[in-house]
């Protein structure tokens, strides 16, 4: 199967370039489409929480009756609706009956309707347990497109990973093409040669044998371009490559472009990297849990009135509304060493030390990354620029070893040694370029740019 390959990689395919790569990655990649359902978990989590806020609708039905007696029905139902501050209204009907009730639960005969409110003034008045779930849930979706992103930015660096491997490979069994080439077109002028007594057994033995050591390079570099080639196919969805592996060798081939290096604002991406804003609304969030914390601090006090009226005379009765008909009720509650409360708002500035030193830490370590990572890539260029002048002087060097050949003042082993020289000096020029790709794109993921 792999010699097959090498049969047909080079005829009639389609540059991919890894700009392009990027692009159907993001669209239809599963891990990508799996990290975009990030943002909308986190929003449904939050009108989860939300749900504190619901008003609720309740009822009850209690009744009694032994040996044909009934001792009581009791029927009650409420209506509870929260708003932001603290405070609930409500609203309720009772109705009971029976000769063996509690008088506190005697009702008119119609029944008793009841509107009031419930609201804490001590603990609870400026934050309560469902104003900080619902800020702490809201936190939590504005981090999850940072969260995306910086997952976002690891994928591609994978995808140019083994993009970059391929297309090493790719260029080497090039190489390895050409350079057989050379080897057999040789051999059969050596063959020629020694029928017509101008070249000496030896040096086709020395032709054949060079033949025999490329092709073997050529077969190793194949089976390791089929590998390559597949771990870049796996990226590619929505194909005929994802039915079929063998169809991405078939159809495409690599492309030396690299996609653009933000130099000129690859300080300004450090500043609103995700990673820093994600350290921010940590810190919000433990700011959350501080306040929530202090206000554990406080006694609780929760005040409780309702208006009750008649359920045959709903419409009298309201004019004097707190000095007759009504239902009040107070509740205080206190710790008396406040030790839980104490110790979750120590727990909170102590974590909110620690957020603001690991800020400022990654931001300082981002910059630095960022720094040597540019580094190697300007040396890696410089290497670029003196690999090719490298390999441009080596050819040269075989063309002049190739005509002291044919003039009869070299042998074939120089020639052999200046071929072999040159092939491995242009190897790690496509060794050089494709790690220059790879530095390249692990800057990108390093300032998670991912557009």
């Amino acid at each position: 199967m792999i010699s097959a390959v090498g049969v047909f990689l080079w005829w009639g395919q389609v540059v991919l370039p890894l700009s392009t790569l990027y692009e159907r990655v993001l669209e239809n990649h599963p891990l990508a489409r799996a990290v975009g359902l990030g943002p909308r978990v986190a929003r449904s989590e939050a009108q989860a929480v939300a749900g504190v806020w619901d008003p609720t609708l309740s009822a009850s039905l209690t009744e009694k009756d032994f040996k044909t007696q009934l001792y009581y029905t009791l029927f009650s139902s409420e209506l509870k609706v929260p708003v932001w501050n603290g405070l609930d209204f409500k609203a309720f009907y009772e109705n009971t009956g029976g000769f063996s009730l509690n008088p506190e639960d005697v009702t008119p005969n119609q029944g008793l309707l009841g509107v009031g409110f419930s609201v804490p003034v001590g603990q609870g008045l400026l934050l309560d347990y469902r104003r900080a779930a619902i800020q702490k849930a809201r936190l939590y979706a504005q981090m999850a497109p940072y969260e995306r992103r910086l997952a976002l930015a690891d994928l591609l660096l994978e995808v140019a990973e083994d993009y970059w491997a391929w297309f090493a490979a790719y260029y080497k069994v090039q190489v390895y093409l050409q350079q057989l080439s050379v080897a057999e077109a040789r051999l059969r002028f050596m063959r020629q040669a020694i029928l017509q007594g101008e070249a000496t057994r030896a040096d086709t033995l020395e032709a054949m044998v060079e033949v025999q050591l490329r092709r073997q390079a050529l077969l190793s570099a194949q089976a390791d371009l089929f590998k390559k080639g597949l771990l870049v196919a796996r990226h590619l969805w929505g194909e005929p490559s994802e039915e079929d592996p063998m169809a991405f060798l078939r159809t495409y081939r690599p492309d030396s472009l690299v996609p653009y290096v933000p130099r000129a604002a690859w300080d300004s991406l450090i500043a609103s990297h995700p990673k820093l804003r994600l350290y921010e609304y940590k810190r919000r969030l433990w700011q959350v849990e501080r306040r929530w914390a202090a206000e554990q601090l406080r006694p609780r006090l929760q005040v409780e009135y309702s208006f009750l009226r008649d359920a045959s005379s709903v419409d009298k009765g309201w004019e004097r509304p707190f000095q007759t008909n009504y239902k009040f009720g107070l509740t205080f509650a206190m710790p008396l060493y406040l030790r839980q409360a104490r110790g979750k708002l120590e727990v909170a500035r102590l974590e909110l030390q620690r957020l603001e030193w690991q800020q400022a830490y990654e931001a300082r370590s981002l910059y630095n990354k960022a720094l040597g990572q540019l580094g190697v890539i300007d040396s890696l260029e410089r290497q670029l620029e003196l690999q090719r002048s490298l390999v441009e002087g080596l050819f040269e060097l075989v063309r002049l070893e190739q005509v002291r050949f044919e003039a009869g003042e070299s042998d074939l082993f120089v020639v052999n040694r200046r071929e072999r020289e040159v092939y491995a000096a242009l190897l790690q020029l496509y060794d050089l370029y494709a790690r220059w790709g790879v530095e390249v794109a692990r800057l990108r993921a390093l300032l998670a740019w991912v557009d």
